[in-house]
């Protein structure tokens, strides 16, 4: 009832301001520029000639306006955009004019990896509502970028693919770019009448600083960029058509293991051809059907390596597959409660999304052949796996009764034998005024475990260890508990609340953000990322911003301070820490960051058969220094490095340690086809005058564009971890682990959809019982799928 009343409280304080604000706030609307778009029933041919004769009947744009790093100042260089729609494509052109364009920065590559280059585009909010927005950008090769902003969440997401075509080409006075955006892909107003979305022409062009370029003048006191947007009106004869696309797909894969501590054991080898399909069909302009049957994500690139060592906390993966990232945005909400890489390997979904006026709305149903979570805690989480067919839903909606105010609701579910997790929850936004907005969320859980899952946290010998009375050794890990024999040993379904509530305000000198949030001990969201759990955080975040000047070697300068505070539900203290940090940017598009955090943490548990935190753990204190730098002394090449030095928990231990993390990636594009990607993290932990472990991440990526469509990857993953046995008292560890994995693939992609692959894949691994590394695994796939648009 204590939570239910607080978030009651801040949600009252929410509608005093709302019904309170003052009414020359009200009055004050924003007199947003309004354009008409130009209708021709001529059509282009998207080759970057730019000479069709549908140009002669569009409209055109002078971008000259540097939003960012300067405050809407004149362009240093002259940019022209014209715009035009036939009822099927909207056409939009750019000549970006260079003094120099042997320096326009700009290489092949494969889909949304070339944000960093010269770039032109477009923005548009469909249904003008001010909270989400497409975004089409293309290099000047012709690369295509592609988005979706939410304003609700703040978030971009880059893994979104629409189909539509672009070209681009260098000339002598610098590049141009043609591209066709088809009505199919997007989502708008279905009907005859005249529509007004909200749209802005950006350039961005990177040189000694990155300077982004528009046509439109932007407030930095008003924190919504899109709130800004001018409107364009037309789009009368705008038809989505039949907006079917269906794509069958065929996989054949050959899978060999062996086991590597068997030096006589072969391989053994298991051949698989499986067929699938996806169906995406624009019921109409509002709504999406997305359907997949049997889909397989085995051609997924791997993901970018991450160490685990000494992390308490479950790590996390970006999803990448096509069926969830469609709309994903739509399930968005304060707390990341639909994490789809939790589903795994499921056999069918069905997701159904769409905006009516005021109404936003989202459902997907999957299964999943296993069943995959996490188990929340207070100082760390895990991964639960059943062996046993699941079923999840999500459904969000969203209601705008202003352009400042949304309110919505979403609820997530995750079914099995034996096993569920049911989250419903409401949560709001409202925008004060320019600068200032508050947030909240309310969640309400019911989960009910196997009744021997516990079972799978628990370290000893049999099955009854953790129903042992405490005895004196089970201390410092030595216990056979962990925190999650508790999370998940009830006898009967467990219910419980968590709320989040934010205050933010943005302007232009200063960013300032207080959050509140409390996750009851029993509350679980089994789909999403809440890898905590009867935790309870004080937060507050304060930004100062200065402004160099135009022949200044710096353009931006930030100060920034966060004190936030931790207990659990019952009060007793987890951890507080104090930071501060000092950021800039210099010439050759650096940026330089020196952050310096003091910490007030406890330990592990010292008695793991009680989850009590006072009296039961010790406390540290950590105090670290992280300073961060990156540079781009050419086109060509890119460096960035992070070095992490101070005090820090050594957690299997219970003990503070000397803590040093070495972080480099660089980026070299040798020609205009071939770049080289090394990333390398070391990280050291010293206790007691002798080493505790020592870790190392190299990651290699090498890739030859052939053209916008087709390309060849190496990536090689290796990591080598060495522990000292003798300065692990608590914790029984292997003194080395070794492990190499790599990968090979061709790939030609006419769209997102319409794709060939062909590949191979590997994994090495070497321990205290193997002298080199040994190949225990690899993989020959192929892949291809037709995108059919009737």
């Amino acid at each position: 009832m204590q939570l239910v009343s607080r978030y009651c409280f801040i949600s009252v304080c929410l509608m005093v301001l709302l019904i309170n604000k003052p009414s020359q706030v009200l009055a004050e609307e924003t007199k947003l520029s309004s354009h008409q778009m130009p209708y021709s029933s001529l059509s282009a041919k998207i080759d970057g000639e730019l000479t069709d004769e549908i140009w002669q009947h569009a409209k055109t744009f002078d971008l000259n306006i540097v939003n960012y790093p300067w405050n809407n100042k004149g362009s240093p260089v002259k940019t022209s955009a014209k715009i035009v729609e036939n009822g099927e494509y909207i056409y939009v052109s750019f000549f970006a004019e260079d003094p120099e364009p042997e320096k326009i920065q700009a290489f092949l590559g494969d889909r949304d990896t070339r944000w960093g280059d010269d770039i032109v585009g477009i923005k548009f909010d469909t249904f003008n509502n001010r909270r989400l927005n497409y975004e089409f950008f293309v290099n000047p090769f012709g690369v295509q970028l592609d988005s979706i902003k939410n304003e609700m969440t703040g978030t971009s997401n880059d893994s979104w693919n629409g189909i539509w075509d672009s070209y681009g080409k260098i000339t002598e006075a610098g590049y141009q770019v043609e591209i066709a955006i088809p009505y199919r892909i997007l989502n708008f107003a279905d009907n005859d009448e005249v529509k007004t979305w909200a749209f802005e022409l950006i350039r961005s062009y990177p040189r000694d600083t990155r300077l982004r370029i528009s046509h439109i003048p932007l407030d930095r006191n008003n924190d919504c960029w899109l709130c800004q947007y001018p409107e364009i009106q037309g789009f009368k004869e705008a038809k989505t058509g039949k907006n079917l696309m269906v794509t069958p797909a065929l996989v054949a894969t050959r899978n060999e293991t062996k086991d590597i501590y068997t030096p006589e054991d072969n391989w053994h080898s298991e051949n698989d051809v499986d067929a699938g399909v996806d169906i995406r069909w624009g019921i109409n302009a509002n709504t999406l059907l997305n359907v997949t049957l049997n889909p397989d994500f085995s051609t997924v690139e791997v993901d970018s390596g991450q160490l685990s060592i000494n992390k308490t906390y479950s790590l996390f993966y970006d999803e990448k597959r096509p069926f969830f990232l469609e709309n994903a945005d739509y399930f968005a909400s304060n707390y990341d409660l639909v994490y789809t890489r939790n589903i795994a390997d499921p056999d069918y979904g069905a997701k159904i999304t769409g905006t009516e006026q005021a109404h936003s709305y989202g459902f997907f149903i999957t299964n999943d052949t296993e069943t995959n979570f996490f188990v929340p805690g207070n100082t760390g989480s895990d991964l639960a796996t059943l062996n046993r067919e699941s079923h999840s839903a999500a459904f969000k909606y969203r209601y705008d009764f202003t352009d400042d105010l949304s309110v919505g609701a979403i609820s997530t579910l995750r079914t099995a034998d034996d096993y569920h997790n049911y989250v419903f929850g409401i949560d709001s936004k409202y925008r004060l005024d320019d600068s200032n907005t508050f947030s909240g969320q309310l969640l309400n859980s019911n989960t009910q475990y196997p009744t021997d899952l516990y079972q799978s946290f628990c370290y000893g010998e049999s099955d009854t260890d953790c129903d042992q009375a405490k005895d004196v050794d089970c201390i410092f890990g030595n216990c056979q508990y962990s925190e999650q024999v508790h999370r998940t040993k009830f006898d009967n379904d467990i219910t419980d609340l968590a709320y989040k509530a934010t205050y933010e305000h943005s302007s232009e000198y200063w960013n300032i953000t207080a959050e509140h949030q409390n996750i009851g001990k029993k509350f679980r969201a089994d789909l999403g990322y809440m890898p905590r759990a009867d935790y309870q955080s004080d937060k507050v975040l304060l930004d100062r911003l200065f402004y160099g000047e135009n022949d200044t070697f710096w353009q931006e300068m930030k100060l920034s301070g966060l004190w936030q505070i931790n207990h659990n539900e019952k009060g007793e203290f987890l951890d507080k820490t104090l930071a501060t940090s000092f950021t800039i940017d210099g010439p050759m598009l650096s940026t330089f960051d020196a952050m310096f955090t003091y910490a007030d943490k406890v330990g592990l548990r010292e008695d793991e058969s009680s989850l009590a935190i006072d009296g039961n753990t010790t406390r540290f204190t950590e105090k670290l220094a992280t300073f961060y730098a990156n540079v781009q002394p050419n086109s060509q090449l890119y460096l960035e490095s992070e070095f992490i030095i101070g005090d820090k928990i050594d957690y299997r231990n219970n003990r503070l340690g000397d803590y040093r993390e070495l972080y480099a990636n660089i980026s070299y594009n040798f020609t205009r086809h071939l770049e080289t990607e090394l990333y390398y993290t070391n990280s050291t932990l010293d206790a007691n005058g002798a080493n505790v472990y020592q870790a190392s991440l190299t990651e290699l990526r090498v890739s030859y564009q052939f053209d916008v469509h087709s390309y060849l990857k190496l990536n090689l993953v290796y990591s080598d971890i060495d522990r000292n046995p003798e300065n692990n008292p608590y914790l029984s560890v292997s003194k080395r682990n070794k492990n190499l994995s790599s990968q090979l693939i061709y790939a030609y992609k006419l769209n997102p959809q319409t794709v060939f692959y062909l590949g191979y894949s590997d994994n090495s691994f070497q321990d205290d019982y193997l002298n080199h590394l040994a190949r225990e695994q690899r993989t020959f796939f192929t892949k291809i799928s037709y995108a059919w648009m009737p």
